[in-house]
């Protein structure tokens, strides 16, 4: 136990994340037409319906201007396994994008001029033709449209690669695998809505219900998997055989354990006692994602803009598809959050969660000092946003950019 103990601890120390390449400064050339949004900078959504430029300008929505850069590096895992990895905006995955429903998106999308590949964009709620925006974009070029955010939920975009002879399609599988996916939260418009919870009385054991409120801290949780050989390159026979070098939440492997795996930099999430969390749950890979949290009931699931589940213990979200988890947890403790896959399990798909009670008992007992979340984990705020501590951790470095 005090060994265990000691990782966790040793493991806080060290939660200064997987900045494992330089950032890359492309002001001398990614020239837009005008500044980007806030925290939008950098991000990318789906669920858009195009619209165009002059529409977008006259309209009285709100407008948020984003850039997206290919960038193709090299990634280490915590395992010391190599990545030839391709990436939006130099992480794994790219970076979450928030709007609000009838929100209207100006994108742009830069193939950097060192990369060697042709590379694209594909929004998967959007009412677009995939011809001609999702096409392919050559070394140094660029594309842009715009969109209207039309529906709720946790959406995916992804490359969907192509070559320079303009066809598009060619090698997605691999553009997607080796990392250039990610995924945008749209709220709805109308914001979210509380719920009655049921929980246990202290002392008689008696059920009890309570009015959840809509504000709760939230979690971002993007699945997927690796097909990679030896030196990092992908795999696409793996691919084909559904048999993952190593399965990951938001890029990294076992990257929230560090007990059980003791895996390399590795940190937990943490809440308090009666915190209500939203889980936005995306799936980017070919296998389900059977998602569960060890000890807990998942309180209330909404798949699209449809509860489709209350006191579930746990929920399926096929591959290219999401769900938001609502959470109430009642009891302090440590709990594993995981794909209830097996097969996906050990091969990365899990992690822990440390819920303090008014008296920091759970980290007490552990040895923890720092509570602040992974940022890689916590998306950007909105209108029913518990914010939360965040510490930088991700796998990649982000782009250095002046929002131009």
């Amino acid at each position: 136990m005090k060994s265990t103990l000691a990782i966790i601890a040793l493991s806080a120390v060290l939660m200064s994340g997987l900045f494992l390449s330089p950032g890359i400064n492309l002001n001398s050339y990614a020239q837009s037409k005008s500044p980007m949004d806030g925290h939008l900078s950098l991000n990318m959504g789906t669920a858009f319906t195009r619209i165009s430029s002059e529409e977008a300008s006259e309209s009285e929505a709100p407008v948020k201007n984003v850039t997206f850069v290919a960038v193709e590096k090299n990634l280490t895992l915590p395992s010391g396994q190599n990545v030839a990895a391709l990436t939006w905006n130099g992480t794994i995955p790219g970076p979450t994008l928030r709007v609000t429903q009838g929100d209207i998106l100006n994108v742009k999308i830069i193939n950097h001029p060192n990369n060697t590949m042709v590379h694209s964009l594909d929004h998967h709620a959007s009412t677009i033709s995939a011809v001609p925006a999702f096409g392919p974009i050559n070394v140094s070029d660029t594309k842009e449209y715009s969109f209207v955010a039309t529906q709720p939920g946790f959406f995916k975009y992804h490359c969907e690669g192509g070559n320079a002879a303009g066809k598009g399609v060619v090698g997605m599988d691999q553009h997607v695998f080796q990392g250039m996916v990610g995924g945008v939260i749209v709220d709805p418009q109308v914001g979210y809505t509380g719920y009655e919870g049921v929980g246990v009385e202290n002392g008689t054991n008696a059920l009890t219900t309570t009015d959840v409120e809509a504000d709760a801290k939230e979690v971002a949780f993007q699945f997927s998997e690796y097909y990679l050989d030896p030196s990092g390159q992908y795999d696409a026979a793996a691919m084909f055989a559904h048999a993952p070098t190593a399965s990951w939440i938001n890029g990294i492997p076992f990257g929230y354990d560090p007990v059980i795996t003791e895996t390399k930099n590795a940190t937990t999430l943490f809440f308090k006692q009666g915190d209500h969390v939203r889980f936005f749950v995306l799936n980017h890979g070919d296998l389900p994602t059977n998602f569960h949290i060890v000890g807990e009931i998942l309180d209330r699931v909404t798949d699209g803009s449809i509860v489709s589940g209350i006191g579930k213990q746990t929920y399926t979200v096929g591959g290219s598809n999401d769900a938001i988890v609502d959470v109430v947890f009642d009891k302090p403790g440590v709990y594993a959050f995981v794909n209830h896959d097996y097969s996906q399990l050990f091969k990365g798909q899990a992690g822990l969660i440390v819920v303090d009670g008014p008296d920091n008992g759970t980290s007490n007992l552990l040895g923890l000092t720092d509570d602040a979340n992974p940022s890689n984990a916590i998306p950007p705020t909105g209108a029913n946003s518990i914010p939360v501590n965040v510490k930088p951790y991700m796998l990649g470095t982000p782009l250095a950019w002046n929002g131009q």
